[in-house]
């Protein structure tokens, strides 16, 4: 399977090498150096600019970079110029690709969800329902678009040998709470239940009787990287969208919620045992068919 990785994520690698190397010298030393601008260089330090082949073969000349160092910049770079997967799909918003792009390259993602399933775990005719309860969504076209992008999300989660490893705090006021058809509120949590028995995923129930907690504020996702040079990022959702906390001060606060979330959390068994029985009490949902 080719690379899920985005390209921002191969562009802030870039910049954090370029970073290194530059050491003492000024912004203005290097642009001398290459004939390089040196608000170029502040942005392909920043991972922001797009790099080009030939900027990186100065960079290279002037550093004076071996055959093993240069050959990984010119790898990033050219995994910067890369179009990422879902940008096919479109009906994406700005904030909702920088999302994808530090979700694609995550090594593990730790989420919490007080009042929805989170996407990577919802069903179809969840996130359907859902997008219609969602006035930002737009048209149906732009539904199917996202629909088409959360399956594909799934798939490389459940699918991929580089899967990252998912664990999912989850409130039992989602799993009780109607959006549909039985049959379909049943599929929801019958998937819950497949999933968690996945090697990578790891899905605990935040019982009622476990009374106030750390994470009542709603839905966060923590996701980090096992290369070093990739900084942590917690996404904390909102109506307008996820807004990206990538502060170590803000990221380590995140963990320290999600500790205290999870032990408030049942087990991994425990958790099976309270979404089956969830799933049996479902024989009707009021206003549907």
């Amino acid at each position: 399977m080719a690379s899920s990785e985005g390209p921002l994520l191969h562009r802030r690698r870039l910049g954090a090498e370029l970073r290194r190397l530059r050491g003492d010298r000024t912004l203005e030393e290097v642009a001398n150096g290459t004939l390089i601008s040196t608000s170029k260089l502040s942005r392909l330090e920043n991972g922001q600019g797009v790099p080009q082949p030939r900027d990186i073969r100065d960079l290279v000349t002037y550093f004076e970079l071996d055959p093993q160092a240069a050959d990984r910049l010119r790898r990033w770079a050219n995994a910067g110029r890369s179009q990422a997967w879902w940008r096919a799909h479109g009906a994406l918003s700005g904030g909702g690709e920088t999302y994808l792009d530090y979700e694609s390259g995550a090594s593990t993602i730790r989420s919490y969800a007080a009042l929805m399933v989170p996407p990577l775990l919802q069903t179809e005719a969840y996130a359907r329902r859902l997008y219609e309860a969602l006035p930002m969504v737009g048209s149906e076209e732009v539904a199917r678009r996202q629909l088409e992008v959360r399956a594909r999300r799934q798939e490389l989660l459940l699918e991929s040998d580089a899967a990252p490893h998912l664990t999912v705090l989850l409130d039992e006021a989602v799993l009780a709470r109607p959006f549909g058809p039985v049959d379909d509120v049943r599929a929801q949590l019958d998937h819950l239940i497949d999933v968690s028995r996945r090697r990578n995923v790891a899905l605990r129930v935040v019982p009622f009787d476990a009374g106030l907690h750390a994470g009542l504020q709603g839905l966060f996702t923590i996701l980090q990287y096992a290369d070093d040079r990739d900084r942590d990022v917690v996404a904390v959702e909102s109506h307008t969208g996820e807004r990206l906390l990538e502060q170590p001060p803000d990221v380590l606060e995140y963990l320290r919620i999600f500790d205290a979330i999870s032990r408030k959390a049942l087990g991994h068994d425990e958790s099976r045992t309270v979404i089956a029985e969830i799933r049996d009490r479902t024989h009707h949902v009021k206003g549907t068919p």
